[in-house]
Parts: C-alpha cells; structure tokens; sequence
C-alpha cells in the first residue's frame, strides 16, 4: 500500500490528509468509512458502491483494477479507482483511466462533500503524482464533482480536453405522474401509450411488482435475466444470462444482500407471468436504472413503451428517490420522456508537467476513437448481413 503525506495543516479545522492507493483486495477490504462516504458524496455514483464494485471484480473485471483514497484523520474522504494503460497512445504517455466497466456509466469519483474545502485539492495533487494523463469515460459535466475540480484544476494550470459529448435523460421529482404525463408527454405520446396499454390489456391482466430485498428481489433478477435471454441480446449473446460470468455479476449486483441492497426491481406482468423488468441502483437519493428488458413477444402492444411509462410513474408517485438517472445514451427515446438532462462527455485531464504537447495525446485519442468507431460500423454491417 503506497502513502504518501500530503501538504495540510494539521490542525482540526485543516485535517491532516493522506493518500493511499489501494489493490483491488485492499479495496474490497475496506469497513464502513466506504459506505459512509458513499452516504456523503459530493456527486452519488452506484458503480462505485461496495455491491457493484465486488460483483464486477469477483466475475467480469480482469484488469488490474486501483483505486486512490484520501483520508483525512482516519476519515475516507474520496475514493477513484482507477486502470492504467501503457500502451493507449503508442505508449508515449501513461493513461490512467477512470474505473468502469461495459455494465457502467459513469466515473465521477466519490468525494465526500463535508471534507470537499481540503479534499478537492488534495485529490488532485494525489492524481497528478501518479506521473501520467487521466480520462474519464461517461463523466457528468456539469456534476458537482466536476464542477469542483475543474475549479481546482484552473488554479494549477492543468489542461482538459473533451470528447464524445451527448445530453443523459434525467428525471427530477417534482410534480406527480398525471401532471408530469399532461406537460412532458406530447399529445401523440398520450395518444400512444393509451393504445398500446389497452393492446396489452386485451389479453390479460397487467399488473405490477416491486422488489428492494429478500428473496422477492433474487427471484426478480432472474426474471430479469429470463426475459432479456429471450430477445435479440440473447440471440447475440450479450444478454448478462448469456454466459456463467454475466450471470453471476447480475446476481451478486442486483440481488439481496440479505434482507436488503442497494437494488430495486420492477416487474410487468401479464396474467401473472414477467413480460418486463428494469433493475435500478440507489445511492442516497438517486437512483441509476442501469438494465431494462422486455419480451419481444409483445413487442407489437408496445410494452417496452409501457415498461418506461410504469419506471416514471414508480418514480413520482412514489418517495424512494430524488433523482433518477437513465444511464442512457444519446438519442435513446427515454429523453422524450424524462424531464431534464445532464451533460456528459468523457474527459482527458493532461497536467502541466507532462513531457509531451496536450496536442499530440488529443490527436492519438481523437485517432483511437475514429478506428474504433469506423470497426464498429464495419462489425454492424457484417452482423447485418
């Protein structure tokens, strides 16, 4: 474990700070400080909660994963984890990579909001001393984490460069569903949803389940995991019950934790039976409704649609949360829906001490990334045919 001092008075008022960078196994092997700074996070971030982070490490995570902490007089008041990639820009500089995995959107670090004055600055010393360039992939950039690092970042000189920008669909709590329904729903919305929910209910009784623990939520999961198996991502087999590892990170993610976890799940049932799930993380008072699936059985009475309309009611109508973040993409059709948005994009944090021009690394990226996306187009059009 590597600590290093940091430069803080070491009075009350300014604690004494220190900074650890943590394996993987020390990581895992932290107490309650994690869920207590997980509780006072400056920005809420459910990837980065123990239940998450140990279900990806124990099945779908084979890098080797870091995480720098910063403690102040035995308190945790951030945490990063990270990977780092020699090799990302011909290896003419180190990258160290922001922690997320392909079942992950965001890397905002957790920065604990009551220590933010002293931590801020010591976080960003810490990230400069590991001698290379940051990025963080899927970063909220008009989040408070950001927000407060890019004041710091300013002060010091250190550049940032971003990429990849799109707006997320958010949902505020506010007003309740019917008023959220009469002004956000435009008029052929409503039209839609009327109809296809009378479709639906031409053959059955629909109903609803909710699940946050016990033996309710595991038997959810594996609702959720048989209904999205049943379409064309298990077809593919990107489906997380495709293959062993997948379907024990969905278990140990999204299942009990005891009588309790960080998990919800919400059921569409027809005549008793699943046709539909989405499984949501909660982190104080946001919650990150990270997988969705429907059965394409009934895809012609619209219940995906219906899937996301029960998802806003759930939400307003309920008191569970304050905020939900879709976890989606650009242009997904839930931003019609929703009613705000954050700005996200990925970010490259490029210190004044770097050795070579903020220019050439922004090119290698820009570079890597044109590649990457022209082989995914190419990879789209062979599955195609």
């Amino acid at each position: 474990m590597n600590m290093m001092p940091s430069k803080v008075d070491s009075k009350t008022s300014n604690p004494v700070l220190t900074v650890r960078c943590l394996n993987a196994h020390e990581w895992l092997a932290l107490g309650t400080e994690w869920e207590e700074l997980l509780d006072n996070a400056l920005e809420e971030n459910a990837y980065y909660a123990r239940q998450y982070v140990q279900a990806s490490l124990n099945h779908i995570e084979s890098r080797k994963v870091k995480a720098l902490t910063l403690w102040a007089n035995g308190h945790l008041v951030a945490l990063l984890p990270f990977v780092t990639e020699r090799w990302r820009w011909l290896g003419l500089q180190r990258a160290n990579i922001a922690w997320k995995t392909p079942y992950s959107t965001l890397t905002a670090p957790l920065i604990d909001q009551r220590f933010k004055e002293t931590a801020i600055p010591a976080l960003a010393e810490a990230m400069r001393n590991q001698k290379g360039a940051w990025l963080f992939p899927e970063l909220t950039l008009d989040g408070a984490a950001h927000m407060h690092l890019s004041a710091e970042w300013n002060r010091v000189g250190t550049h940032r460069q971003g990429f990849d920008p799109f707006n997320r669909a958010i949902m505020l709590h506010g007003d309740d569903f019917e008023h959220h329904r009469r002004t956000v729903f435009s008029k052929k919305r409503r039209k839609e949803l009327e109809r296809v929910r009378k479709r639906l209910s031409d053959l059955g009784e629909i109903t609803e389940t909710h699940a946050t623990g016990g033996p309710e939520l595991d038997h959810a999961v594996e609702e959720f995991l048989r209904i999205e198996a049943s379409g064309w991502k298990g077809d593919r087999g990107t489906a997380l019950g495709s293959n062993k590892k997948t379907r024990a990170f969905a278990r140990e993610a999204f299942g009990s934790q005891g009588d309790t976890s960080l998990a919800r799940a919400d059921l569409l049932l027809l005549n008793g039976t699943a046709i539909a799930a989405y499984l949501t993380l909660q982190t104080g008072a946001t919650g990150f409704t990270i997988k969705c699936a429907f059965d394409e059985a009934y895809r012609s009475q619209g219940v995906g649609l219906i899937l996301f309309e029960n998802m806003i009611r759930n939400f307003l109508n309920g008191n569970w949360a304050n905020k939900l973040d879709s976890a989606a993409n650009s242009g997904h059709m839930i931003g019609a829906l929703y009613n705000s948005t954050v700005a996200m994009g990925d970010l490259l944090v490029y210190g004044p001490e770097m050795l070579l021009p903020l220019a050439l690394i922004v090119s290698l990226e820009t570079m890597r990334r044109q590649i990457r996306e022209t082989a995914k187009a190419g990879w789209l059009r062979l599955r195609g045919r």
